[in-house]
């Protein structure tokens, strides 16, 4: 359910414009067992034993539900809470915010207010409005007992939250009705500094480069133009990767419009790059320099990828994609694709969270820091599909048990990121659309991980043929983006 605050956007600005019909509300789907494993079973999984006419079947058409077969929440429900919400809040300056009562018929009496003054994503501030007494349609201005004063190398938010005071038809006392996050000052440009006091140790063959510094090794396979290991104090923290990436796992909506057809070129590109070419050289600095030049899908593009490695550890990602030729009206991602160490597998971030959002769907989520899960990540939907993305990453690193952490902070651009327990093959149902079921993934022994710099949105018009708005595609162009890695 992509830009669906974008039609929303338009029924609330247009007077003569009433609302409309959510489609598909839950998933008509069935709970059964199928070969040993439990299923959410659709179109094409009947009988559960013998032969299948798929010519009778519409296949999962009919799971694409906003909640689940047992109406539990997913984060298509959370957005559509989000956009119908009936409370409206702008702030004003002057720490002054301002109140609009969107409900026809309805007074605010019986809501109050919880406000959160955010400080780089952690709460620094807080207070509530008890009484806001606005009629239907009318809005008012509220002085906030704001005492922090601002800082320059600060980032603020401001986060408020609408409750009931007393229960009424269906909602229990306290249920949140309403909420807004409300962006005061943004975050500077800021830089990681490297150190540049340790030694690096450079040894490098016609395959490999090998990279040794303190406790730490770093091996390049510079045939397939890739990192493909790095490790400290002989534990391996990162097995493959960052390798470019122009693909992700398609959602019901991709499949609808032809994607995981048309684009599919896409989906092993960098692996079957042709003229890989690698320069490994010295800075006077003391880093390393290993550039990946790359041609791809018949010369329609070429990709330079350039990791300099300085003594304390850290890399510095650059990813270079130039669009050559050929029609190529959009790209599902822009990216990396990471193996990393399944220990690894407490995250925390700072971006929008906590639920999966993605650039056509995000409003329900909010800039903070959060910390969760490797195995939270994923949201199970009937038909396995691309998930648990997070966008407007300022940094994300991932931890184990013994505190060691690998971090990814932006350096020109804020990221996208994703972390799951499956692959790629277990997610993606091939060219042609096969029988998946999430029941059925079993975790793999690695994470995989999307460093992005973003991803076409999911899509909202409809599921049989529509595209995503265009301005939410990646379009077939020139990119260059930076990140950096450090692992501590």
């Amino acid at each position: 359910m992509g830009n669906f605050q974008d039609y929303w956007d338009v029924v609330e600005n247009n007077p003569k414009l009433q609302g409309g019909f959510i489609w598909e509300w839950i998933d008509q789907s069935i709970d059964t067992v199928k070969n040993g494993k439990r299923i959410m079973a659709y179109g094409g999984d009947f009988p559960l034993e013998g032969p299948v006419d798929e010519n009778i079947s519409d296949n999962n058409f009919c799971v694409k539900g906003v909640v689940t077969a047992y109406r539990e929440i997913t984060p298509m429900a959370l957005e559509v809470k989000k956009a119908h919400q009936n409370i409206k809040t702008k702030f004003a300056g002057n720490n002054t915010i301002t109140i609009k009562n969107g409900f026809f018929f309805k007074s605010l009496d019986n809501v109050m207010m919880r406000w959160v003054l955010m400080e780089n994503g952690i709460a620094k501030e807080n207070g509530t409005i008890n009484t806001i007494s606005l009629q239907p349609q009318q809005e008012s201005d509220f002085k906030l007992a704001l005492k922090t004063v601002q800082k320059s190398d600060k980032e603020y938010h401001l986060n408020v939250y609408y409750s009931l005071k007393s229960e009424e038809p269906f909602l229990p006392k306290d249920y949140e009705i309403a909420t807004e996050q409300l962006e005061l000052k943004t975050l500077p440009a800021t830089v990681f500094v490297p150190s540049l006091k340790k030694t690096l140790e450079l040894k490098e063959s016609k395959e490999n480069c090998t990279i040794t510094g303190d406790k730490f090794e770093i091996v390049f396979d510079l045939k397939k133009g890739i990192l493909s290991g790095y490790s400290v104090k002989g534990e391996q923290f990162i097995a493959e990767g960052p390798k470019p990436s122009f693909w992700r796992a398609p959602t019901d909506n991709d499949i609808g419009a032809g994607f995981n057809v048309s684009q599919r070129k896409w989906r092993n590109a960098y692996d079957n790059a042709t003229d890989v070419q690698s320069i490994v050289s010295k800075n006077n600095d003391g880093s390393i320099h290993i550039k990946f030049s790359t041609k791809w899908i018949d010369g329609e593009a070429s990709h330079q990828q350039t990791f300099t490695v300085y003594g304390d550890g850290s890399i510095k990602v650059n990813n270079e994609f130039t669009a050559i030729k050929g029609k190529n009206p959009l790209l599902m991602r822009a990216g990396n694709d990471l193996v990393i160490n399944k220990n690894f597998n407490t995250i925390n971030w700072y971006g929008r969270g906590p639920g999966e959002n993605y650039w056509d769907r995000k409003t329900n989520t909010f800039i903070g820091q959060f910390k969760q899960s490797v195995d939270e990540q994923y949201f199970p939907y009937a038909r396995p599909q691309e998930s648990g993305n997070k966008t407007e990453t300022r940094w994300v690193s991932f931890s184990n048990a013994k505190g060691q952490k690998i971090s990814f902070m932006f350096a020109d651009s804020l990221l996208s990121f994703s972390a799951l327990p499956y692959n790629i093959n277990d997610l993606d149902p091939e060219a042609q659309k096969k029988q998946y079921h999430s029941g059925e993934l079993n975790k793999r022994n690695e994470i995989y991980l999307h460093m992005d710099l973003q991803q076409t949105g999911l899509q909202g018009m409809d599921s049989w043929g529509a595209w995503p708005l265009e301005k939410y595609r990646v379009p077939f162009k020139n990119y260059s983006y930076s990140y950096w890695m450090k692992m501590e």
